[in-house]
């Protein structure tokens, strides 16, 4: 009897599970070096975008530096400028008193002249009032009346030249003093007006210092992450050439090649989840940087715990976790195609089972490197990623 098979010419179940567990390690090879290549790329975008951050970043650390050295030239320009006001409002402050003192004095001034004027006035018209009386008393006293009379006018009239004078003075001083007065107002004006200058300018710098702080943070950040990505990238970069030592491709031993059952599917296959699509098969763009980076499947966004389904009938050949796509579920479906599902919350099926389509495999979940809860599914052929959507039905 051939070992492995049963006294009736059938294989026993031992020899399936062998060749399905081969089939499965194959299909597991074939992902694990699919997904290190799709790792070592995304690395690689990532030491790009990282690259291009921390270029931004010492930009902005040498932008704000030079800004700061702006701001301290001006702050230090308003102080020297402040305190030239500051003499200057001194020193009008200092002439204004004077002027103040000057026409306090012509006030005093003005107010004595015109007294005086004010007791001659009232002496020529008290001498005024009886003239006839005057001319009885005799020619010396008339005469000497007349000359009283006189002078007491001419002192008056000088009196009130000199309180005009006086008034003059009074306001050609309160004139000097109205202009000292809107010169000083003026630079207390201009000290408040580079007061406000200054606070602006302090704040200014305070808002570019935190800026630099942060850009000299985010730089120092981005230097750690470049540097761990880098290793990241030279241990992928080992990985893969191991494993692709010998040739890069590994089919499944005992599947055929191109099944017509699995060819006719093609357009007909129900989604595996329902959701929304968030993110499609091939490149993607980063509207950010501009760059590209690789989807070898599609990205469905569903709440969590939402089923996922076989999209065709096979074989589980893997159900566990794997570095960054979390719980992973592998089903071969002869032929060479294998579709993948992965950020699974948990499993409904083990590896070795026969699983029809539109089984439940397990459910949405947000395991692995995602955001969301998602799934994440793909199409393989003979281990190369094939775009699912044309696969799946409209």
């Amino acid at each position: 009897m051939v070992k492995g098979m049963m006294p009736d010419g059938r294989k026993s179940g031992t020899a399936r599970f062998g060749r399905w567990a081969r089939c499965g390690a194959a299909a597991l090879a074939l992902f694990a070096l699919a997904a290190d290549r799709s790792r070592l790329e995304k690395i690689r975008e990532d030491i790009r975008r990282h690259e291009a951050d921390l270029e931004k970043a010492r930009a902005e650390v040498s932008l704000s530096v030079e800004s700061i050295h702006e701001f301290d030239q001006r702050l230090e320009d308003i102080d020297k400028t402040l305190g030239e006001l500051s003499t200057e409002v001194i020193e009008t402050g200092g002439r204004m008193a004077a002027v103040q003192a000057d026409l306090d004095e012509a006030e005093a001034d003005l107010a004595e002249r015109e007294a005086e004027l004010g007791r001659h006035v009232r002496l020529v018209y008290r001498m005024g009032r009886y003239p006839m009386v005057r001319l009885l008393v005799g020619a010396d006293e008339v005469g000497d009346f007349v000359r009283r009379v006189r002078f007491t006018l001419a002192l008056a009239r000088e009196d009130r030249r000199l309180a005009g004078a006086a008034k003059r003075k009074r306001e050609e001083i309160a004139r000097d003093r109205d202009a000292l007065q809107r010169e000083l107002d003026y630079l207390k004006s201009l000290q408040q007006l580079k007061l406000k200058e200054m606070r602006l300018a302090r704040a200014r710098r305070e808002r570019k210092s935190a800026i630099l702080a942060r850009a000299r943070s985010e730089s120092d950040t981005l230097k750690k992450q470049l540097r761990r990505l880098k290793r990241e990238k030279a241990e992928l970069e080992s990985l893969v050439k191991s494993r692709t030592k010998g040739g890069s491709r590994v089919v499944p031993s005992g599947v055929k090649r191109r099944d017509p059952e699995i060819l006719v599917r093609h357009g007909k296959v129900a989604s595996p989840a329902r959701g929304s699509l968030v993110r499609g098969f091939g490149r993607i763009k980063d509207e950010r940087y501009g760059t590209f980076t690789q989807n070898d499947g599609i990205d469905v966004e569903a709440p969590l715990g939402t089923g996922v389904r076989a999209i065709m009938k096979g074989k589980v050949v893997y159900a566990d976790w794997f570095r960054g796509y979390g719980k992973l579920l592998i089903v071969d479906h002869g032929s060479g195609f294998t579709s993948l599902y992965s950020h699974l919350g948990d499993f409904s099926v083990r590896v070795g089972d026969a699983v029809k389509e539109g089984q439940t495999l397990g459910s949405v979940g947000d395991t692995g490197y995602v955001a969301a809860p998602t799934l994440h599914f793909e199409m393989r052929q003979d281990g190369i990623a094939v775009n699912p959507e044309p696969w799946l039905k409209r």
